[in-house]
């Protein structure tokens, strides 16, 4: 039996009679013979594996999407290497040019550490995730003006008229931003006051809020309503609280991403929830046309966001 017939056999790339694939069957079982995934790739000019960048693996949002992704990959048959900048861009330029020298497929970013241009020298496969690094790199991402109207509507709805709004603007263009802005938009118009404190927005972890609410005491003592991330709104549920703050009563607590997070603690914390396995499956849809050379790549996806009512507001 030729070698040409094992290989077609083993990689499942050409006709292999009956006879033949039983005889190499029981070749592969009585001598464990187990392919080597990396020289099939190389002689398929793949690596096999997606490389995705996040920004902090504490961070709620980003340990849920990067679950979905894997699961998504793996479905494909791809393998995930994972970049957590940290708040680093040199690890985020170590990835990129890793798939500038093939050794990744493709590269699904979450960062926000690099200039723009770093990607957009890059002529490979490459999905953004919340960053519009231009037209040429599809952009995926959630209604977020639509997220920041729903999260204003309903405070207002729960009789809050001074409401703060924790979070930072960004140093890149994201359409997370988004947010923010239409949340304040909807308050002028409602005549409700709005105080935005700002924090830094390469510092996302929980210590760092911890910290942080510890200089916004008297500020929080004289609000009715809070608009915060996930971990930020979790973090001022525990402040609050041990100042002795009653939640609803005293002050109402939002939150923007909806991970499972906030339905982890009692009370579920009410939150505008981002559709994070969509986005996910997505993305990865997505890599996968650009890989293929498919001409259907839609460079521009918004996926919807919904309301959980929880027990904090």
């Amino acid at each position: 039996m030729g070698i040409a017939t094992v290989s077609r056999m083993i990689n499942k790339t050409g006709y292999v009679s009956e006879e033949s694939g039983k005889r190499i069957e029981a070749a592969i079982r009585e001598l464990n013979f187990v392919p080597n995934e990396r020289a099939r790739n190389l002689s398929r000019k793949k690596s096999g594996i997606i490389g995705v960048i996040i920004p902090d693996f504490q961070t709620p949002f980003y340990a849920s999407l990067l679950r979905q992704v894997e699961i998504e990959l793996y479905a494909y048959g791809y393998k995930t290497m994972v970049c957590n900048t940290v708040k680093t861009s040199d690890r985020e330029k170590e990835y990129i040019d890793m798939l500038d020298r093939n050794m990744v497929d493709g590269i699904i970013t979450c960062a926000l550490s690099v200039e723009d241009s770093v990607y957009q020298m890059v002529d490979k496969p490459i999905v953004s995730m919340d960053h519009d690094l231009g037209e040429r790199i599809p952009l995926i991402h959630s209604d977020h003006q639509k997220g920041g109207r729903l999260a204003a509507e309903h405070l207002a709805g729960q009789g809050c008229r001074k409401v703060i709004q924790i979070g930072g603007s960004f140093p890149v263009n994201t359409p997370s931003n988004d947010r923010y802005l239409e949340f304040e938009r909807v308050m002028m118009e409602k005549n409700i006051s709005v105080q935005k404190l700002e924090i830094e927005w390469n510092h996302i972890d929980y210590a760092y809020y911890a910290h942080f609410l510890q200089d916004c005491r008297d500020v929080l003592q004289d609000a009715d309503g809070i608009f915060a991330s996930d971990m930020g709104a979790i973090a001022v549920y525990h402040f609050v609280t041990d100042m002795g703050i009653h939640v609803p009563e005293g002050l109402k607590i939002a939150a923007y991403d909806g991970t499972d997070f906030t339905r982890m603690m009692t009370p579920v914390i009410t939150a505008v929830c981002q559709n994070i396995p969509l986005l996910a499956a997505k993305c990865v849809d997505t890599m996968m046309k650009l890989i293929d050379k498919r001409e259907d790549v839609d460079f521009h996806q918004v996926t919807d966001v919904y309301l959980q009512k929880g027990g904090t507001t």
